[in-house]
């Protein structure tokens, strides 16, 4: 099929304003839309396009172009499938005519129905305008043959007889005789294409002798070479005759013929050179884990070559790729959810609170049912949260109003008025009731105004610190008998509960339910040699040793890591969505898919399938799932014989 050339594509495209060819200025896109409208009722398809895809470029996110240029896409494609198989059969029944008639005739029915689908769609078309002359033939061809059929059988002897002797003359060169043959054979058949072809032919011969037997030598030569498959060669001797005889059937049946071999031997090469642009496209996708799209490539590798290369066995090892390609994903994912993870509680534990924060938000987005990772974010929020009541640093919005009330409290109680100082804690504390300098200050008030007050509260504030110990959180519990101590350094056993504090060691801290530290430490030990054997069975059985001593003991570390490893190996299960399935499309993506994909529209209306493909396959390089763009490309490919 003939290409069109690159700027008349573009002028389909973007419908340029020459000629009064593109929409005025100022004009609304309803104006756009009713002139496309005008032309493609008059089947004007390409100046249809050009008007639907200006208002794509007005307005992105029009569904009434795009359904519109699907139409006109969808139209086009029927008419360029019709007109394939006219041809097709078109060819076959040249082929059976002579040989088999009732073959001839049926495929002779099939291309003018497949014709008159292709015309109906767009009668402009101007490669559909030279095959409606030659369906007029073919079925004057048909009515010809059948009418000699129709002939009584004693015509049909006479009629053979004729043309017979008449074919006998011209071969002895006794042209007189065979045009008299021909002309008794035309009398009972006065349309017969063989006979009229035969009078015509010894006519000229009689007229111009030279003319003939040039004609006669450029057959032999022609045939020659035909048969020596030197095809190019053939076709200039055939051309030559229709110089001189430019009616001549002979040489116009072998030069169809020797126009259908060369497009096949190009084909064959536009198969090869595709196939292998295909088939390096496919290895390269492999290398990038793109299976899906290596899959299609190596697909339409087979539908231009069926034993190109190694390509049979590239798609019998797909799955097996595919496979190892989500374990390792796999593998990697639990290897960056253990480190994150692990990352989380160490910053935790040195009171990095915000850094743990983001690294147990990372394993979250790694792993999204992360109980584990879920409860520590709550806790780490929770320490932030005390840490900025404790604290008001300068990024605070409240820095500047406790500043000055720690200021003015400050220098107040320096001065002895204790009352006075006291309102400025009081005031910090009622926005902020964990802040350290407040509470700490508050505490020096009551001492110096009221000491039975002050002992009340710092018992409170003792037993919340014995309390921490039993969770084990010795660094706040040391953190309230200090604050004490450094009011009233005589409180009792202060010296003792923040030596307690400070020792914090394994043998000394309080575990759930009265177990000791060797219990904990013998029960995380089988957790780890089940671990260690492997096996579905095994693993569950060290789930539970771990998950008891988290029970125990909720802040061992090594114990969490193990119960984070196993519980994140379970959720990941075999395998790991592939990646190239991908995060959903960004809106720049999106817009290149809708560019990307009415180009191969418009290059397909101008009949140039070849760059229609690429312009979908670009569709598919950004966005894998795109159905309609992987539909196209198969069409195109079918319709290009490949």
């Amino acid at each position: 099929m003939k290409k069109r050339t690159l700027a008349l594509i573009l002028a389909a495209v973007f419908s340029f304003a020459l000629n009064g060819g593109g929409p005025s200025f100022g004009e609304t896109i309803e104006e756009i839309d009713r002139r496309a409208s005008e032309y493609y009722e008059n089947k004007e398809f390409s100046k249809a396009l050009g008007e639907w895809l200006r208002i794509l470029e007005m307005d992105q996110n029009n569904e009434n172009a795009q359904k519109k240029i699907e139409m006109l896409y969808e139209e086009k494609h029927k008419k360029d499938v019709s007109y394939q198989r006219a041809r097709a059969y078109f060819r076959r029944a040249a082929e059976q005519m002579g040989v088999n008639f009732a073959l001839a005739k049926l495929s002779s029915e099939e291309a003018i129905k497949n014709f008159v689908s292709a015309y109906r769609v767009d009668p402009n078309d101007p490669e559909l305008q030279i095959m409606k002359e030659e369906m007029r033939k073919l079925q004057e061809e048909v009515r010809i043959e059948e009418e000699k059929r129709r002939l009584s059988e004693e015509n049909q002897k006479k009629f053979n007889e004729f043309m017979l002797a008449a074919e006998e003359h011209m071969k002895k060169l006794d042209f007189e005789a065979a045009v008299k043959g021909y002309k008794a054979a035309l009398k009972l058949l006065p349309k017969d294409l063989r006979a009229v072809e035969g009078y015509r032919t010894a006519e000229m011969a009689l007229n111009n002798r030279l003319k003939f037997e040039k004609i006669q030598a450029l057959l032999v030569t022609g045939l020659a070479l035909f048969n020596e498959k030197k095809y190019k060669e053939a076709r200039l001797e055939y051309e030559q005759i229709i110089a001189l005889d430019e009616k001549n059937k002979e040489a116009s049946r072998y030069m169809r013929k020797i126009d259908d071999i060369l497009e096949e031997g190009r084909n064959l090469e536009l198969k090869r050179a595709q196939a292998e642009q295909l088939y390096q496209r496919g290895i390269d996708n492999v290398q990038k884990k793109n299976f899906n799209q290596a899959v299609d490539d190596f697909e339409s590798v087979l539908s231009l070559i069926p034993e190109y290369k190694d390509v049979k066995n590239r798609l019998a090892n797909m799955e097996r790729l595919r496979k190892e390609w989500a374990e390792e994903q796999r593998m990697q994912r639990l290897k960056d959810i253990d480190k994150e993870f692990q990352n989380g509680l160490f910053a935790y534990a040195n009171r990095n609170f915000k850094d743990s924060l983001s690294y147990f938000e990372k394993t979250l987005r790694l792993d999204p049912g992360n109980e584990l990772a879920k409860k520590y974010i709550e806790m780490v929020k929770d320490a932030l949260k005390d840490v900025e009541e404790e604290v008001v640093d300068t990024d605070s919005p409240y820095y500047d109003i406790v500043n000055s009330l720690v200021v003015s409290g400050r220098q107040l109680y320096d001065r002895g008025e204790y009352p006075s100082s006291r309102e400025r804690w009081e005031k910090i504390l009622k926005l902020f009731p964990k802040n350290r300098i407040a509470f700490e200050y508050l505490l020096r008030c009551e001492f110096k105004m009221n000491p039975r007050r002050f002992g009340e509260i710092a018992l409170k504030y003792v037993d919340e610190g014995r309390d921490f110990m039993k969770e084990n959180k010795f660094e706040k519990a040391l953190s309230n008998f200090e604050m004490v101590k450094s009011i009233s350094p005589e409180y009792p056993e202060i010296e003792n509960l923040i030596a307690f504090a400070r020792q914090g060691t394994q043998q000394k801290k309080v575990f759930a339910g009265g177990v000791t530290a060797e219990e904990i430490e013998a029960v995380y030990n089988e957790g780890m040699v089940y671990f260690g054997r492997g096996g579905e069975q095994n693993v569950k059985l060290a789930l539970e040793k771990f998950q008891w001593v988290v029970a125990k003991d909720p802040a061992n570390v090594k114990a969490l890591i193990n119960l984070n490893k196993i519980t994140s190996q379970l959720r990941a299960g075999g395998g790991v969505a592939a990646a190239e399935e991908g995060a959903a499309l960004t809106e720049k993506q999106r817009q290149l898919v809708r560019q990307y994909y009415y180009n191969g529209i418009a290059y397909y209306t101008s009949n140039n399938f070849d760059k229609a493909i690429e312009e979908w396959y670009k569709v598919l390089a950004i966005d894998p799932t795109h159905e309609k763009a992987r539909n196209n490309i198969k069409k195109c490919l079918v319709l290009l014989g490949r």
